[in-house]
């Protein structure tokens, strides 16, 4: 075989139960075990959370462009190299410009009219819910944003390993590229999946937030960053930035395949597929673990 395909993809990681749980955790975040409330300490501590995790994925794909980059002795085009004596063989670059494209984005949205880092853009989402919810979100008189957005200890370590899934600090070789392009191509397909259901359930039970957030900016820097605009781009029914990046992160695997031994190919394609299950269960991790309460000594007012 030696090559990647959208039924790959799917196989590896069920996105039926995937589905299912960013849905259920959304819905808990938003209307809480009781299904009837709209929670604000709820709702901003998931959007904080899911933010913050959201947060290292930018670094994490420049990581793997610079990764894949730096390797010119692992993707040849042996055509090229054998009419230059080596010269002019190498297309580590060229497959790595498919993962930059992510990065692009992630560190300037070409979509947007000033210099809109999704981390700005998040960073707005999760300004503009406090302001939302800034009564909810008040206890004795003083806010408690710190106290709800604060990361827990799992998060923390959940962050470590996006550095970890794309290949921070390990070697350059065949096994450890092809295994984080397998991670960047699983947090592609399934992040799509995740802020589509997510602002679906923000519309469909928190329109008045929603409305909110489209109409309410966050100034960095001088700039002012609009507090929908994260979700908005980043869902099937917005942008798609994420449908984008996926497409263009499997054309960089193909041609990492491509440009790789004919005899390595297999291998290395279970490699990226082993790639694509360690972000399924970083993403299971998260979700099941989202909505969970820190525990403090106030009890927060619900």
């Amino acid at each position: 075989m030696g090559q990647i395909t959208i039924n790959d993809i799917h196989e590896a990681c069920d996105l039926v139960s995937v589905h299912e749980l960013v849905e259920r955790a959304a819905m808990d975040a938003t209307y809480g075990k009781d299904g009837h409330t709209l929670n604000g300490i709820n709702v901003l501590r998931f959007l904080s959370r899911y933010a913050s995790w959201n947060g290292y994925f930018g670094s994490g794909v420049a990581t793997l462009a610079g990764k894949v980059g730096r390797c010119r002795h692992m993707f040849i085009d042996s055509v090229a190299d054998a009419t230059s004596h080596g010269l002019l063989g190498d297309r580590s670059v060229f497959v790595a410009s498919y993962f930059f494209d992510a990065a692009r984005d992630e560190f300037n949205d070409r979509d947007t009219e000033h210099r809109d880092t999704h981390r700005c853009l998040a960073q707005s989402t999760v300004a503009g819910v406090a302001r939302f919810f800034q009564d909810d979100v008040s206890f004795a008189g003083h806010s408690i944003v710190s106290s709800i957005t604060e990361e827990p200890v799992w998060l923390q370590t959940l962050n470590e390993r996006v550095a970890l899934g794309y290949g921070a600090g390990s070697p350059d070789t065949r096994g450890s590229v092809f295994r984080a392009i397998g991670y960047h191509l699983g947090s592609e397909i399934l992040a799509d999946q995740e802020f589509s259901i997510i602002d679906r359930v923000l519309r469909e039970n928190a329109l008045e937030l929603v409305t909110f957030l489209e109409s309410h900016e966050f100034e960095i820097e001088g700039l002012r960053h609009n507090s929908y605009a994260w979700i908005r781009i980043h869902s099937g029914d917005g942008g798609a930035v994420e449908a984008e990046h996926f497409e263009a992160a499997m054309q960089g695997a193909r041609l990492a395949l491509k440009y790789s031994p004919e005899h390595l190919r297999d291998e290395l394609r279970h490699q990226i597929l082993l790639g694509v299950v360690d972000f399924a269960d970083d993403q299971q991790e998260f979700f099941n673990n989202v909505n969970e309460a820190p525990e403090v000594g106030v009890t927060f007012r619900e």
